[in-house]
């Protein structure tokens, strides 16, 4: 079975209190974009995970092998599964690489094994996993409240193109909303992530990705869930291919994409 994994933005993300499961309750409209992991799921009598990407963990470290070990734990089962998983969407870039790819694990051995589980009990299962896991299983445009786990499906966002700018910087998500409970923002109504202003702190380089995606067109500019990638909205196709056309050169990590109505697609063919 050969699966698309989609990667997410946050065209919004309120941080409010945090839990006492050491979770921030949050509010975002998450938004499922083109970029995308390709897994492939073969029937096998363990878990085996193969990557294209060295820097990936191939054991339980991975979220998408957590994701099947999850899955046949609450299957009672013994069956396995051969993962091959090609990875396009950055590491630790705010995109929630890992959660698409464990939400493609779980939905594609729920259709092997002839849909187990219903659409809410697989929602829980990626909950256990991570918080933008249940987002990542239903996918398109989503209004997202709790820690991640409550997932409301909104309206398709008109056709939009994304050009993703990814920083060769590192931010733990860890660090950012420990970082704001010390900072003490108060919210802002023209910053639409109240994580930005506490990476702004520490890399100034947002700033100038966001500045630099304005000038040279974009409708908005921001930073997608705790960073670092920056994304810019484009309306027209050619406008976008422009823009990232005069970006490249300053940031090679750079990506074109559209908004998608899913978080995971059977590949066709």
């Amino acid at each position: 079975m050969k699966l698309k994994a989609y990667a997410k933005i946050n065209f919004s993300l309120r941080v409010f209190e945090k839990r006492p499961d050491g979770f921030h309750n949050i509010e975002s409209v998450m938004q499922s974009i083109s970029l995308c992991d390709h897994l492939t799921l073969l029937p096998a009598a363990g878990i085996e995970l193969l990557t294209d990407n060295q820097n990936l963990p191939t054991d339980k470290r991975n979220l998408a092998f957590k994701a099947a070990e999850l899955f046949f734990r609450k299957q009672n089962s013994k069956a396995g599964v051969r993962i091959h998983l090609q990875k396009n969407i950055p590491i630790a870039a705010g995109l929630a690489g890992g959660s698409a790819d464990a939400a493609a694990v779980l939905w594609g051995l729920n259709q092997m094994a002839k849909e187990t589980f219903s659409e809410g009990e697989l929602s829980k299962l990626g909950a256990e996993l991570g918080s933008d896991v249940p987002f990542c299983l239903v996918g398109g445009t989503c209004l997202v409240t709790g820690r991640g786990e409550k997932v409301e499906k909104l309206e398709p966002w008109p056709k939009t193109y994304i050009i993703l700018i990814n920083p060769e910087i590192h931010v733990s998500t860890r660090w950012a909303y420990a970082a704001f409970d010390e900072m003490h923002l108060p919210a802002a109504e023209e910053i639409k992530n109240d994580l930005e202003p506490v990476v702004v702190s520490e890399h100034a380089l947002i700033t100038e990705i966001k500045e630099k995606l304005m000038e040279l067109g974009c409708s908005e500019a921001q930073m997608s869930g705790s960073g670092p990638t920056v994304f810019g909205k484009v309306k027209q196709k050619a406008e976008a291919e422009r823009i990232l056309g005069s970006i490249k050169e300053d940031y090679p990590r750079c990506y074109l994409a559209e908004t998608v109505e899913h978080g995971v697609e059977m590949e066709e063919g």
